[in-house]
């Protein structure tokens, strides 16, 4: 049913056009120019030439207008290619040394931690062996006693005791 639709459709539609044209052909009008093309067939030729001459560089602009558009837009997108693919290569480059320094400096950081930590472990060892093996021979001084006067033994702070008592004995 479809194809019979589109079948009358496109028979309908050339008969229009088939009389249409024959109207044009049939006019008044044309059929003047044709008897003016017999009577002077030397003219009509010479209009004819220069028409065709005329046209000639005509399409020839046209031709190259079109060549030139479809050669501009090709190249755009040459060159915009090119320059999307060099800002994504410049992209890249900037993300990769971003990662690398971080990537550096987070091992620094992580080492001087390990560095420091050891260190620290280190060194509180070292002071708790250090205070178990001399436990008991280091005097500590306490806060406000002059550290730069020598300690007296109790022995000879017991003799100056005693000499102090004695002018008082007599």
């Amino acid at each position: 049913m479809g194809s019979e639709s589109v079948g009358t459709s496109l028979h309908d539609l050339r008969n229009s056009t088939y009389a249409l044209v024959q109207r044009v052909y049939r006019s008044q009008q044309v059929q003047q120019s044709l008897q003016y093309a017999n009577e002077n067939p030397i003219l009509t030729l010479f209009l004819t030439l220069v028409v065709a001459m005329g046209t000639m560089p005509f399409l020839m602009f046209l031709f190259f207008v079109i060549g030139s558009l479809i050669f501009t837009f090709s190249g755009f997108l040459v060159v915009e290619g090119f320059l999307l693919t060099a800002a994504c290569l410049v992209l890249a480059g900037v993300l990769s040394g971003a990662a690398f320094v971080a990537i550096l400096l987070t091992l620094t950081v992580s080492a001087s931690w390990f560095v420091l930590s050891q260190g620290h472990e280190m060194f509180a060892t070292v002071k708790s062996r250090l205070q178990d093996h001399f436990k008991g021979t280091i005097k500590i001084v306490p806060p406000g006693e002059d550290i730069g006067r020598p300690h007296h033994d109790k022995e000879q702070q017991e003799e100056e005791k005693e000499k102090e008592e004695m002018p008082n004995a007599a």
